[in-house]
């Protein structure tokens, strides 16, 4: 209750703070809607999914059909924490094919990212016309994009406005843990990796955040049970220091990775 209302107090003090200083501006300024006062309070504390595979195609790494987790797994996650952790991993899935231009992978995490959006009733005015938005834009790597980024930014909003802080964290832990899986076994099957290394020890930051994260929520038995589950990688990650990090200190966090992924995706 008393984080409901900080949060209240906060946009408030935002949407004055905007509302005074928009009108000093001139007519022809851009007024700050309130989505975006909301989206610029409740902000997205770790880099969304497609910033990871942005780098992974900037970087001229191949798709690799088998490292996503299959759509037909989607009816195996009956409990809301089941389904909000594989959201967050079929949505970094949609976001590494969409970045490909592989148009029906896209469309099939698409599919299954929107049941498990519509059983966890995240109910908002962007998601209802996600998927149409998704299809109508399959062709154009750009927009497709954002859009999948704004969904990100849009859900974790809803789910922190409606006392549902804890799955937003669950849902962002679970596309993180898929972005690391990802990036691992692109490294492990890239000869010169050098790149890839990098990505991986950069996110040691990362996990730091997204622990802090889950710490700050762990009155929800589901939140406290994930934290334990990511507890392994942090003590994989301890003896990484800035970008480098040796093979031994590879090997071991990918394997830890591995073990922490298939417990999600079971």
């Amino acid at each position: 209750m008393i984080r409901y209302f900080f949060k209240v107090a906060i946009l408030v003090v935002a949407v004055l703070a905007v509302s005074c200083s928009q009108s000093k501006k001139e007519n022809n300024d851009l007024t700050l809607n309130k989505e975006q006062v909301v989206r610029e309070v409740m902000k997205y504390p770790i880099p969304t999914p497609d910033k990871i595979t942005k780098a992974l195609n900037d970087a001229k790494a191949t798709y690799i059909f088998s490292l996503c987790n299959p759509v037909e797994k989607v009816d195996k996650y009956i409990t809301d924490k089941d389904k909000a952790l594989n959201l967050g991993v079929y949505g970094a899935n949609m976001s590494y094919s969409s970045t490909y231009g592989m148009k029906q992978e896209t469309l099939n995490y698409l599919k299954v990212c929107k049941k498990l959006i519509d059983e966890l009733q995240i109910s908002t005015e962007f998601n209802a016309s996600f998927a149409e938005r998704v299809e109508q834009n399959v062709d154009n790597k750009d927009s497709l994009t954002r859009i999948i980024s704004d969904s990100y930014l849009d859900t974790y909003a809803f789910l922190q406005n409606n006392g549902k802080d804890y799955l937003s964290i669950l849902v962002m832990t679970g596309s993180w843990v898929e972005g690391l899986y990802t990036t691992i076994e692109i490294a492990k099957s890239t000869p010169k990796n050098e790149v890839f290394l990098r990505v991986v020890a950069n996110q040691k930051q990362t996990l730091d955040k997204v622990l802090e994260l889950l710490e700050q929520n762990k009155e929800s038995k589901n939140v406290e049970e994930t934290l334990r589950m990511l507890l392994p990688i942090k003590k994989a990650y301890e003896p990484v220091v800035g970008e480098n990090i040796t093979k031994e200190q590879f090997e071991k966090i990918a394997l830890t990775v591995l073990y922490v992924r298939q417990a999600i995706v079971m």
